[in-house]
């Protein structure tokens, strides 16, 4: 990820603990609850974005416990002040949408029920000693089999 980023997409980038591979040009940007928490204690309206998605909201981590007051608190504080508005997406599988929606002043809540689109699973026969090299040929094989099937497909080892 990190080459497609600083290389071929320079508009998208990353920061985890120890690294920041993100630039001027970055427009998206993928970061860990840690590190949106710590860029919160600096700029508590979080300037820099006008939309935070926090996935995995089920969970339930003290970070993200923080992070759900850390942005309600930047969109009232941004509306207060008359500033470009902060929109706050909140994905799980399995949360409890109606206490997320009234926590955040009654935000519509959007379901999306089951896969999108069917996927389809292989197997290996017996397990692999080289998963790098197992995983090659499975892609190899894949590609050549999807040519001719709309479904994407998944790989377990």
């Amino acid at each position: 990820f990190a080459h497609v980023s600083s290389k071929s997409l320079p508009q998208i980038g990353y920061t985890v603990r120890f690294e920041d591979v993100t630039s001027d040009r970055s427009k998206i940007k993928f970061l860990t609850d840690g590190m949106l928490l710590r860029e919160a204690i600096r700029d508590p309206l979080l300037r820099r974005y006008t939309v935070v998605i926090l996935d995995e909201a089920h969970e339930r981590t003290v970070h993200t416990d923080v992070l759900f007051g850390i942005v309600k608190a930047a969109q009232r504080k941004r509306k207060e002040l008359n500033k470009l508005p902060l929109k706050v997406i909140v994905m799980s599988a399995t949360m409890d949408v109606d206490l997320f929606s009234r926590y955040f002043n009654g935000a519509p809540v959007l379901y999306l029920e089951g896969r999108q689109h069917s996927i389809q699973i292989f197997y290996t026969k017996k397990p692999q000693s080289d998963y790098l090299h197992a995983s090659l040929v499975s892609v190899f094989q894949i590609h050549q089999v999807s040519v001719y099937r709309q479904s994407p497909v998944a790989v377990s080892f």
